[in-house]
């Protein structure tokens, strides 16, 4: 099979063109409307990851800037409490470890040399460390929280036998958290064994407890103030719920019906979350969301067009019926 060219118009090349076709609307949309996730926020900066690399937007929206360049993926950003620091995954040596660097970008640290995946999960108000999820030493599967300090220095393993994604108390005596982590799952109003719930656990008293008792799903605890927020499908789409620890009284924040709240984090006294592919803010105060208007100007080399064999990614075929033409089908 020959090399099909992407950026031919060529007619008698139909297959070329027809890949064509089908890739310009689906850039021009891309380019418009750039596919956003994992945002956070701490004071007017959130940054997120989009294309495999860590931007920094306003709160408020705008052009975004861009701080991170690597073929290797940047996920999980997490801002600092002060605002000076971004902590993230990273992947610039081929696997993904904790790595920080300044909020504006540049002074890029590898923190953690383990062989297993390490996630970035947030910081700990309390001691300024970095708080991430690891499998490191799980032969049964298991994940575990950790902190790190900025430097390097100070890796403490925390007690919690599983668990993978917490937030602390304001007085750093508790913890919610949940065990487990499905949220790159493909599992779409799950219940059963596998759904997450989240726990708080005392850390003076040794004991934990249980405020979901869903048997959906309830991830990304965010705690703040009195109330611990997360995102719930309890309305079958995942929505922005609160559980307050007082009165035990569980209610839902935000009321979305087509796209699922993926990724949330808080700062700030607002929640960001992904929706959509978009960034959306919620005012916790008043308790309105809406979405972050986001521009990014960017080269973007991996959507020229380009040549590319798709001998071995051939799909369907066919010939038309004066038997001059090709129609092929390759993904």
């Amino acid at each position: 099979m020959k090399n099909i060219l992407c950026h031919s118009g060529r007619a008698n090349n139909i297959a070329g063109l027809v890949i064509l076709i089908l890739l310009v609307p689906a850039l021009t949309a891309s380019a418009q409307d750039p596919f956003m996730q994992y945002p956070d926020i701490q004071g007017n900066t959130i940054v997120f990851a989009s294309g495999g690399d860590l931007w920094k937007v306003a709160a408020d929206g705008g052009t975004a800037c861009r701080l991170t360049f690597s073929d290797g993926r940047e996920t999980y950003p997490e801002i600092s409490p002060d605002g000076s620091l971004v902590a993230f995954t990273g992947e610039y040596d081929g696997n993904a470890d904790v790595y920080v660097m300044n909020i504006d970008g540049g002074n890029i640290t590898r923190l953690t040399w383990h062989p297993g995946m390490d996630e970035v999960t947030g910081w700990n108000p309390g001691n300024n460390k970095i708080m991430f999820s690891s499998g490191r030493h799980s032969p049964s599967r298991y994940v575990k929280m950790y902190m790190i300090s900025p430097d390097g220095s100070g890796l403490e393993e925390m007690i919690m036998y599983d668990a993978a994604r917490g937030s602390f108390s304001p007085d750093g005596k508790k913890i919610a958290y949940n065990k487990d982590s499905q949220d790159n799952a493909t599992w779409k109003r799950y219940r059963g064994g596998r759904a997450q719930e989240i726990y708080i656990y005392d850390l003076a008293k040794d004991t934990e407890t249980n405020i979901s008792n869903y048997g959906g799903s309830d991830r990304w605890p965010m705690w703040i103030g009195d109330k611990v927020y997360f995102s719930s499908d309890r309305d079958r789409v995942l929505n922005i719920w609160s559980y307050d620890t007082g009165s035990g009284k569980i209610e839902q924040v935000t009321k979305h019906s087509e796209y699922d709240v993926r990724h949330p984090d808080f700062g700030s006294n607002h929640i960001v979350y992904e929706l959509g592919g978009d960034i959306w803010k919620l005012d916790l105060a008043s308790g309105n969301s809406a979405k972050v208007p986001v521009r990014i100007l960017n080269d973007m080399e991996e959507r020229r067009p380009f040549m590319k064999d798709v001998s071995g990614d051939i799909t369907r075929a066919d010939i038309s019926p004066s038997g001059s033409r090709a129609l092929v089908v390759a993904r």
